[in-house]
């Protein structure tokens, strides 16, 4: 019998046929480790799955899907819509038969035809790359542990805050972070009636922080206490005392802190008070609009880092389409827009992805000094945002 393939977003009916193929390819046998545990924000019934998947079917029966989990970015007042990709997932029964393709191919073409900006995934580097993607963005990871804080502040040096595990009937808890978190330069979208799930998100566990009864701040522990993926806070003032109460909180000798660079506050301190610090790529990322990204992602580096004066021209080949965009920088002052202006750098796509975003890029050298110092961008996906 021939095959008959049908490739579109999966009809949320179909939820639960979904959650069993994919905790099945991912051999997610106990209930703790299943997909509606692990990121609730994305599985529970009331956010759609199966309407947020692409899902290839055979002959009407599910074979393979790929999560396209479309969020709004709001940088420094620009508008990004993203596309998180998540759950790539086949049948174990059917796997080499080209299906994660097609599914790829269908996610990426509709990303390109509902403009999106930018999108982000997980995974292997080599894997994604055919796909487009590519490494990018800064992340600062800190060890942070018990010696630095007694040799920096005294062997009795407490937190003057204590930690609290939030709970999901904490509603102003809930609103306060919201409140803080949403007058960021960088910010997803996280409804508040949503926070509680992705606060969760890789069963992670969200504390506040309390100076008696008042809220200072929040953090989030990993499962197993060994690392804090999100540190917020109302006053830059109380950074010191609220890290020290994630340590304590964690009842570990030291955790990994993970913060972007554009959070100064926060690296600033770090920095100092920590044992020692690593800079990578948060995730993997593949760019729709240049233009749009980065003129959203320069104006969020000139906050935290003065930008030197002037202009460049670039001709990407872009995965969507070419782009000749002009950059210029005067007096900390960002503008970036579409020019017919000869080029100064002429890139493929890959070589453009590296140039804007890569810790490291061979292209980059080629850039006038003054606008090679612009680069990296600060792209960047706090992990409880992610899929």
């Amino acid at each position: 019998m021939s095959e008959y393939i049908h490739i579109n977003h999966g009809d949320n009916a179909r939820r639960d046929e979904l959650m069993e193929m994919l905790d099945l390819t991912f051999g997610f046998e106990k209930k703790e480790e299943q997909f509606e545990n692990l990121l609730p924000k994305l599985y529970k019934e009331e956010y759609k799955p199966a309407e947020n998947n692409v899902v290839l079917d055979v002959n009407g029966e599910m074979r393979a899907a790929i999560g396209l989990y479309y969020n709004t970015l709001t940088v420094c007042g620009e508008t990004l819509k993203a596309g998180g990709i998540g759950n790539v997932a086949c049948h174990p029964d059917h796997r080499e038969k080209g299906y994660m393709r097609f599914c790829m191919a269908y996610a990426l073409d509709e990303m390109k035809q509902n403009m999106t900006d930018i999108s982000y995934l997980c995974g292997a580097r080599q894997r994604y790359e055919r796909y487009s993607y590519e490494p990018a963005g800064e992340r600062y990871e800190f060890s942070y542990n018990q010696s630095n804080v007694r040799r920096r502040l005294g062997a009795d040096k407490k937190s003057k805050f204590r930690g609290v595990r939030i709970q999901r009937t904490d509603k102003e808890l809930l609103k306060a972070i919201a409140d803080i978190y949403n007058n960021r330069d960088f910010k997803a979208e996280r409804p508040l009636e949503s926070m509680y799930d992705i606060l969760l998100t890789w069963r992670c566990e969200p504390y506040a922080a309390l100076d008696g009864n008042d809220f200072k701040g929040w953090f989030v522990l990993n499962l197993d206490h060994t690392a804090v993926s999100e540190i917020g806070y109302a006053d830059a003032g109380d950074i010191e005392e609220i890290a020290i109460c994630a340590l304590e909180t964690s009842g570990s000798s030291g955790v990994k802190i993970s913060a972007p660079a554009f959070d100064a506050p926060l690296v600033n301190y770090l920095s100092v008070a920590c044992e020692y610090y690593s800079r990578s790529h948060p995730d993997q990322y593949t760019v729709f609009c240049y233009e749009n990204v980065i003129r959203a992602f320069l104006k969020l580096k000139s906050t935290y880092q003065p930008l030197t004066d002037g202009e460049c021209v670039l001709l990407i080949e872009g995965v969507k389409l070419p782009e000749q965009i002009k950059i210029t920088v005067q007096d900390n002052q960002v503008s970036v827009e579409e020019t017919d202006e000869k080029p100064d750098l002429a890139l493929t796509h890959t070589e453009a992805m590296r140039l804007i975003g890569s810790l490291h890029s061979e292209k980059r050298k080629e850039l006038k000094p003054e606008c090679a110092a612009w680069f990296p961008l600060p792209l960047y996906t706090y992990s409880q945002d992610n899929v």
